[in-house]
């Protein structure tokens, strides 16, 4: 093969040298030679076993496109926001109080004096009732949740996913603690015992100008276990979030909205609307509450624990995995480190919280009925 290479280069460099000024004859046998050596390649190619002809062809370059899943995967990649939770406004119309630990705590409420009557000459005035008291008792209790996970997702998270896991940790406990508060008077029990306590703690009336007024009457009659009046004035209504621009339209109207006539509305700006997420109802029955100030009257009590007071406590298992020199002098532990024995990191938050206990088949969380009123909100 080497000779019929040196043959086919000698033949380009005499053409070369004589710029291709070639005899007839000496063309003619150029071509003979040329079409012997190809004969030559041709049979032995076909006596190879096997063999079939080359079948290809130009393609374009290779580019990132030919990759979507390897460099779409590592290279293109996000993590969307976390939605926004929407969280209760119960600490202004619930009554805050604390206990000293996890044991029942009572609390009193007693009655008023008696009215004087005549009294009859030369004859002792009439002894008056000795005081009543009323007793609620309260207890706390704690509420945690635990999140293991290997070590290896905080070294491989390199997006950042886990970095707010103690933020969601922390936003969980806060929904459970709306959720706890709501369930105290948002409850098929409680709302039983307003509706069975008359017409001036309860009504079945959708939220319109007319039903607020109603309610708003009915705590101008209420009274003690004397039966003396007594000051309840409505300061805060709470709705669900379906009801709150109702309530802005009701309480923000100069007219009342409902009516032809264009009537002066007299209960604008005349409660503060309050929003609580949790609130349970099926449409087109949309239930609602009025409460007085909770420093007036405690409608609802929520409970915490001195030294506990905080809304939550994030923990970190302590780490049982630390450095150690060559010379055997032990670095700090950090729990990020893992577990020694697993890897794993164990995260933990925890809340203290509590209500009234005593009534758990009655009012349950509700403290004092006067310091509340319920809606069903099932007829116009």
């Amino acid at each position: 093969m080497g000779r019929i290479m040196s043959m086919v280069l000698d033949f380009a460099q005499a053409d070369t040298a004589r710029n291709g000024q070639l005899e007839e004859s000496e063309r003619n046998y150029r071509h003979d030679v040329l079409e012997e050596v190809y004969q030559y390649y041709n049979d032995v190619a076909r006596s190879a076993e096997d063999w079939e002809p080359a079948d290809s062809k130009l393609q374009e370059a290779l580019t990132v496109g030919h990759f979507p899943n390897y460099f779409g995967r590592v290279i293109d990649r996000a993590v969307y926001n976390r939605y926004q939770s929407m969280m209760g406004q119960w600490r202004d119309y619930t009554y805050p109080d604390m206990v000293q630990d996890y044991t029942v705590a009572e609390r009193y409420q007693f009655s008023e004096f008696d009215r004087p009557v005549r009294r009859v000459a030369k004859e002792e005035a009439y002894a008056g009732y000795v005081y009543e008291q009323t007793v609620r008792q309260l207890q706390v209790d704690d509420y945690a949740k635990q999140f293991d996970f290997s070590r290896r997702i905080l070294k491989n998270d390199d997006l950042g996913a886990f970095d707010n896991l103690v933020n969601k940790m922390v936003d969980s406990t806060r929904r459970f603690l709306d959720f706890f508060v709501s369930a105290l008077y948002d409850n098929a029990l409680s709302q039983a015992a307003l509706v069975a306590l008359g017409a001036n703690y309860s009504g079945t009336g959708r939220l319109t100008t007319a039903n607020l007024a109603i309610a708003w009457n009915a705590f101008t009659q209420r009274q003690d276990a004397r039966g003396n009046p007594i000051i309840a004035m409505p300061v805060y209504l709470v709705v669900p979030p379906i009801l709150q621009l109702t309530a802005r339209q009701i309480l923000e109207s100069e007219l009342i909205a409902e009516l032809a006539t264009n009537a002066r509305n007299v209960l604008r700006g005349a409660v503060q609307v309050k929003v609580d997420p949790y609130i349970t109802f099926t449409a087109p029955s949309v239930p609602w509450y009025l409460f007085t100030d909770p420093r007036a009257i405690p409608g609802v009590t929520v409970v915490k624990m001195q030294g506990q007071e905080q809304d939550f406590y994030t923990y970190a298992k302590a780490p049982d995995k630390s450095p150690i020199s060559l010379t055997g002098a032990l670095g700090t532990a950090d729990w990020r480190a893992g577990s020694f024995l697993t890897g794993d990191i164990e995260l933990m938050v925890e809340t203290t919280i509590g209500q009234r206990i005593d009534d758990l088949t009655g009012l349950v969380g509700i403290t004092d009925a006067n310091g509340l009123y319920y809606s069903s909100g099932t007829t116009p």
